[in-house]
């Protein structure tokens, strides 16, 4: 009769290599994601260099915008800055104007699973009178990679400019781009 420490040794050498295996397989469909996911990030990369581009008078309310991402992460980050005056009600009917400085991201997470990428839409609105008040905003769907177009990089430039907001941005993404979202 085996002794439970060897039975033990023998499940932990199993499934160690199912995690080997599975590893490979997730990395090389993680490899197929990136590779079908680049002409998308340069025609993104190339449309925030053309808005970088313009006077800051000509993109506002575009502070700032960019773009970043470190080779072999799975992630993808686009982000943009602006002010913004927002309007809140206080004591029911007495309106206040706040200026808020707003930062919008878009973070692309390529995934395992093939032609398949999470995007993620991030909105941080901070009082410039009072640190503590802030707005957040966040929201996640599932994208077919082979669905991004030219026409979706503009729309998410569009998010990133302020000229859309992100329930349009994800409307926008459920029509073209033929998956389920998760907020």
């Amino acid at each position: 009769m085996k002794h439970f420490i060897d039975e033990a040794k023998h499940k932990e050498e199993q499934v160690r290599k199912k995690e080997v295996i599975n590893e490979h397989q997730q990395s090389e469909a993680e490899k197929e994601n990136h590779v079908q996911y680049e002409q998308f990030h340069k025609t993104l990369t190339y449309l925030i260099y053309t808005v970088n581009q313009l006077s800051p008078e000509s993109r506002k309310p575009i502070v700032e915008i960019g773009s970043t991402h470190l080779p072999d992460d799975n992630i993808y980050e686009y982000y943009s800055s602006s002010y913004q005056t927002v309007v809140r009600k206080t004591l029911f009917f007495f309106k206040k104007e706040k200026i808020y400085n707003w930062w919008r991201r878009i973070i692309v997470e390529i995934t395992s699973t093939p032609d398949e990428i999470y995007i993620k839409l991030h909105e941080k609105g901070t009082s410039e009178t009072n640190i503590n008040d802030v707005i957040k905003k966040k929201l996640k769907i599932k994208v077919k990679i082979s669905k991004l177009t030219p026409d979706i990089a503009v729309w998410m430039i569009d998010y990133l400019g302020y000229t859309i907001s992100n329930h349009e941005l994800i409307s926008i993404l459920k029509q073209k781009a033929n998956r389920n979202s998760i907020e």
